[in-house]
C-alpha cells in the first residue's frame, strides 16, 4: 500500500505540470443473462417488479466481458463490472454505476467508472463517465453506446461502446 501510495502522491505533486490527455476508446460490452456461465445475476427487486412493464426495482450484479469485436472470442479487452437497476417507472432505462476494467494492452490494470442513466431501448445513448485509475486518474468524458445485437428469449445481448476520455 506504502508504494502505491507514493506512486500516487508523487503523480498528484507533479499534476500541474502534466498535459491533458484525450483518449478515444471502442470496444464490445457482452451481457450473458443464460446459459452455463451468466455474466449478470438478479441481486434484488421490489414489489412491483414481476408486475412493472419497465421491471422497476430490478438491481443486477454484472461481471461483462469487454472485446475488441462483437464477437465473444475477437479479443479480450477487460470486464465492466458494478451494479445496473431499473430505475424508470414509465420506459425501459437503467442506472449504471459500472466500472470498466482494463485487462489487456497499454490500459492493464486502468478502471474507468461511469455513472448514468441508460434508456436501453433508444439507439443511442450517451453516459458520463465520472472518474478513473492507473493510465485513466481523474477522468471524465462522455460513453456513447447502442445495442449491436439483442436476444429476447435470453436476454443475452451485445452493446458497442464508444468512450470518450479526458484523463492526465
Amino acid at each position: 500500500m506504502a508504494e502505491g501510495l507514493k506512486s500516487v502522491d508523487e503523480w498528484f505533486e507533479n499534476l500541474d505540470q502534466s498535459k491533458e490527455i484525450k483518449t478515444k476508446l471502442h470496444f464490445y460490452f457482452h451481457d450473458v443473462a443464460s446459459g452455463e456461465n451468466p455474466t449478470m445475476y438478479k441481486v434484488a427487486q421490489s414489489e412491483i417488479t414481476d408486475t412493472s412493464p419497465t421491471s422497476f426495482g430490478l438491481i443486477d450484479m454484472i461481471d461483462n466481458l469487454l472485446t475488441v469485436g462483437p464477437e465473444p472470442d475477437s479479443g479480450v479487452m477487460g470486464r465492466a463490472q458494478g451494479t445496473i437497476g431499473f430505475a424508470d417507472l414509465n420506459n425501459t432505462a437503467i442506472q449504471m454505476g459500472l466500472n470498466f476494467l482494463f485487462t489487456e494492452g497499454e490500459y492493464e490494470g486502468s478502471t474507468i467508472s461511469v455513472l448514468g442513466r441508460n434508456a436501453v431501448t433508444e439507439k443511442v445513448r450517451e453516459l458520463p463517465i465520472v472518474g478513473g485509475t492507473g493510465v485513466f486518474r481523474m477522468a471524465r468524458g462522455v460513453v456513447v453506446t447502442s445495442t449491436y445485437s439483442f436476444d429476447n428469449t435470453t436476454g443475452n445481448g451485445v452493446m458497442e461502446y464508444t468512450m470518450y476520455v479526458t484523463h492526465y
